[in-house]
């Protein structure tokens, strides 16, 4: 199968959207931009916030900020944050 949506060309396609032509190359260089931490807080500002809540749970303290650790929101908070980097 040579063809993208049955007429233009993989190989055509592949170049336009950055990759090499040759091979089976999945690395884009314009990933490795970091746009600036103040830009990234702007989107999801509160995740930051919610993270450091999480992470600062302790199961014997009476101050805590959450009502339990929850493994599964505390990744899905890191997901975020990473996400803001792929997003901008």
């Amino acid at each position: 199968m040579g063809a993208y949506l049955s007429y233009l060309p993989c190989v055509f396609m592949r170049s336009i959207a950055g990759f090499p032509k040759e091979g089976k190359g999945y690395f884009l260089p314009r990933a490795w931009e970091v746009p600036e931490e103040a830009l990234c807080l702007k989107i999801w500002p509160e995740t930051d916030v919610w993270l450091k809540r999480m992470e600062a749970y302790h199961l014997g303290r009476a101050d805590n900020e959450v009502v339990r650790l929850n493994l599964a929101g505390l990744g899905f908070l890191r997901l975020l944050c990473a996400l803001r980097v792929i997003l901008l």
